[in-house]
């Protein structure tokens, strides 16, 4: 863990309002998470976000420095707040669908790829989805995708194996992305 969080970590503890810069440092990152996978819905999105911080703050005596990030505690947090939002599934009109930005990570030169393979991957199981999108756009080891999706490290490879396949099958890309 960065010798950063681990100070910041410690002068929350003491002092909750210092937990704020824990906060500003990944709030960007935590919405992401959930913007991606909500249909870049801006309020449900900033609805979880806000549950995630408010669960790593309320915890935040419990919390045990590790070798994983203080962002990979989040993201597990997120993920596990994600899975309780989709328990009751909501439908996802197909407007909110746009592409995924940084498509540099996915290699992909058009905007139109982008949507397509956003689709694509919006359709694939939960699992999946999850995994390329950790390993990809979050750009985790396998190790800390495996640790937020509470599965081990060969699951995650068999996972992210099987989704890269499933897209490079797609026929409705023009390309298979190069992932």
């Amino acid at each position: 863990m960065e010798q950063e969080d681990i100070k910041l970590i410690e002068a929350a503890r003491s002092n909750k309002a210092a937990f704020e810069a824990l906060y500003q440092k990944y709030t960007q990152k935590v919405y992401n998470y959930f913007w991606y996978r909500v249909g870049h819905n801006k309020e449900i999105a900033e609805d979880l976000m806000q549950q995630t911080f408010l669960k790593a703050f309320q915890h935040l005596q419990e919390f045990e420095v590790r070798d994983a990030s203080y962002l990979t505690y989040l993201l597990k947090i997120a993920h596990n707040t994600l899975v309780n939002y989709y328990r009751v599934p909501k439908p996802i009109p197909l407007s909110l669908l746009h592409e995924i930005p940084g498509e540099s990570s996915f290699r992909i030169h058009k905007r139109h790829d982008a949507t397509l393979l956003w689709r694509a991957v919006r359709q694939m199981p939960e699992a999946e989805k999850n995994a390329l999108l950790l390993k990809y756009q979050k750009e985790l080891s396998i190790k800390e995708v495996a640790h937020i999706m509470e599965k081990s490290e060969n699951a995650v490879k068999l996972i992210l194996s099987r989704a890269r396949k499933k897209l490079a099958s797609n026929p409705r890309l023009s390309r298979s992305p190069s992932f």
